[in-house]
């Protein structure tokens, strides 16, 4: 008798539902001269040089699928609450600071300001209705920042700094596909303003992926036409749009961390670096591949920090050498962590054993007092920039779902139209998705990391010009 194929992908993710979130053993937290590098500025000038000289072609791969809804939560509230929360007083007192503040917006605020409006009033035409909708709006196509030339949105604003990164640099982002003529509207609309024609492809989450949700009693849920409920099953599901690319060179960095085009300049310094370390350790990687020796990898090591003891240890020929060495690399642009919510870099057991270097959630630690206190010694956060070197010695492409971790998953419990419902999250794409990557922790400055969680992240200097 042959199985039903969903039949066995139900039954799967109930198992693992029921199960909830792997736990992983930290060991320790990474951190500068354990795990982590420390770059200083002539080291920094060095491999911006470096990666001015080698001119490679580069591709940016934006995530830009998420909703901008969570940034105005908070302006959804009941007009009882909406007068008396200071958040909302402070957007409306500052509304002519954002970047989506135009004559109509100001001739509403001028009406709410004498009292003929009430906030309510005032958010829905500003932000709501026949005036974009940016309550459904995906972030990459909210206003975020203005310039001379008028406003930019968060899609625009990656690909005007992209340009100031190098000429040849292309642009990937993942998106809602009911919301591509919107982006490439967007993109038409910069290329009028300033005559450029900028390389520019997308891709959407592979609907395959989703996930099915389920009742509090396991049993999955259905839609109101009777089909069976599934969600978009987290960022992790994107390795499938990396496995897509024919690019060797890759970065990577959320659609909502961008800086005033003004302010730009110490992220891009940021990537070249980044990029640079990349190549160098690439070259380096490549002559160990070809002239395996234990001595040029153990020194190789005490500078880059790029494996564990343990991995070393296990290298006992050449062949084993190799096959460290042979792996998807990535540079991970780590900052102090300041107190925001998300995971961060650790050294973990793995299942057979051996410990690796790991980027890890909160929700992945057990609760046991010991992991609690290893996760509390964490310094730094989760990546904010990150390049990717996606081809092997042979400059053929991995296969990167080989290098996948599927039990590293993700439970999730939330409300969904008003029912408690859980669902499996897919690996995270810099978590259990580049797993067995070889990772190079980097420390960078965290005047990188200005990401908009809500829409008063945009109030803060970083999202507006020098003065």
């Amino acid at each position: 008798m042959h199985s039903n194929p969903i039949t066995d992908q139900i039954n799967e993710q109930k198992t693992k539902v029921k199960l909830g979130s792997p736990k992983i053993e930290i060991i320790a937290p990474c951190i500068i001269n354990d795990g982590i590098i420390a770059l200083n500025s002539d080291e920094q000038s060095r491999l911006i040089t470096l990666f001015d000289d080698y001119q490679k072609e580069l591709l940016l791969f934006i995530p830009a699928s998420g909703s901008g809804s969570r940034m105005f939560d908070f302006l959804l509230s009941s007009d009882n609450d909406l007068e008396n929360d200071p958040r909302v007083k402070l957007f409306l007192e500052n509304l002519c600071q954002f970047a989506f503040f135009d004559e109509q917006a100001k001739s509403l605020h001028d009406k709410w300001l004498k009292g003929h409006i009430k906030s309510r009033g005032l958010i829905q035409e500003v932000l709501g209705g026949h005036r974009g909708g940016f309550f459904k709006s995906p972030k990459g196509l909210i206003p975020f920042h203005q310039i001379d030339q008028g406003s930019l949105n968060a899609f625009q604003e990656h690909l005007l700094q992209g340009m100031n990164l190098q000429t040849k640099v292309k642009y990937h982002f993942t998106i809602q596909e009911s919301f591509k003529e919107e982006f490439l509207s967007s993109l038409r609309d910069l290329n009028n303003r300033f005559k450029y024609d900028y390389e520019v492809s997308f891709s959407f989450q592979d609907q395959e992926t989703d996930s099915f949700a389920f009742d509090q009693a396991f049993e999955p849920l259905k839609t109101d036409n009777e089909a069976l409920l599934r969600l978009p099953a987290g960022h992790g599901a994107l390795i499938e749009n990396l496995v897509q690319l024919e690019d060797q060179y890759v970065l990577i960095k959320n659609i909502d961390n961008v800086q005033h085009i003004d302010r730009s300049d110490k992220s891009n310094d940021i990537w070249k670096t980044i990029c640079g370390i990349l190549f160098e350790v690439k070259s380096k990687l490549r002559k160990m591949y070809l002239n395996p020796q234990f001595d040029s990898l153990h020194e190789f090591n005490r500078t880059y920090h790029l494996f564990t003891g343990q991995q070393l240890d296990a290298c006992h020929d050449q062949k084993s050498i190799k096959a460290l060495l042979e792996k998807p690399l990535r540079v991970c642009g780590m900052v102090h962590n300041e107190g925001k919510s998300g995971g961060g870099p650790f050294f973990v057991r793995t299942q057979n054993g051996s410990i690796t270097k790991q980027i890890i959630e909160a929700v992945q630690v057990s609760q046991d007092k010991g992991q609690m206190e290893q996760l509390e010694l964490s310094t730094h956060f989760n990546p904010v920039m990150m390049v990717l070197d996606l081809f092997d010695f042979n400059d053929e492409k991995y296969d990167l779902k080989s290098f996948r971790n599927d039990d590293n998953y993700f439970v999730v419990n939330k409300k969904f139209e008003g029912k408690d419902i859980s669902f499996m999250e897919l690996p995270g794409l810099w978590n259990g998705a580049m797993y067995d990557w070889n990772t190079l922790f980097v420390e960078i400055p965290i005047a990188t990391f200005t990401p908009v969680k809500t829409v008063l992240d945009l109030l803060g200097e970083n999202h507006h010009p020098n003065q």
